[in-house]
């Protein structure tokens, strides 16, 4: 079987759009929690059915996106985290946009499952007071993310088999063999 032998439609962001997404070899079912190869980068998706690529109406090849894999045990820890971490945000950019003379309204966050990446989405237009208002909270948001990434990075390396030639975690030439913080000695 290929690679992109399976399709799938996917449920992706805040505002549930659904995808056409190409799938791995092995069969998902209904619901399968999933990273995404996006536009804007590995997103979190939810699987909502296969499709069979014969009734795809026009060119099936025009799908771009791709299911990178199911998510694990270690992702939903690493998911549920962030997720705090953007109620906060959110909550803390509702609650200073309120309390400015800006007319943005915040609805909600699309978190990308990197932890930097947050996609604001507003009820109308934002004015220069509520972007700087929200940009400085993105700021502090992305700070604290930071800090447990590279705690996880310390503990745990950058992923699957960090540290070895066949690790495929940080994305370095070779493998993770020169991940600095994996290569530490443990006394």
């Amino acid at each position: 079987m290929s690679r992109r032998a399976h399709l799938y439609l996917v449920q992706i962001g805040f505002e549930s759009d659904c995808y056409l997404v190409f799938g791995p070899d092995e069969v998902l079912p209904r619901h399968a929690g999933v990273l995404v190869q996006t536009p804007r980068g590995i997103e979190l998706g939810s699987v909502i059915d296969r499709v069979d690529p014969a009734d795809v109406i026009g060119e099936s090849n025009s799908v771009s996106l791709r299911i990178v894999r199911r998510v694990t045990r270690d992702d939903e820890r690493l998911i549920n985290r962030l997720q705090k971490y953007k109620i906060e945000a959110v909550r803390k950019c509702q609650e200073v946009l309120s309390a400015s003379d800006s007319p943005a309204v915040l609805i909600d966050v699309d978190q990308l499952f990197d932890g930097n990446t947050l996609i604001l989405h507003f009820l109308g237009p934002v004015d220069a007071v509520g972007r700087d208002l929200t940009d400085a909270i993105v700021r502090e948001y992305e700070n604290e993310v930071q800090s447990i990434r590279l705690s996880e990075l310390m503990n745990v390396g950058c992923g699957p088999g960090c540290g070895t030639e066949t690790g495929s975690g940080c994305g370095t030439s070779g493998g993770c063999v020169g991940c600095a913080i994996a290569c530490k000695t443990d006394s």
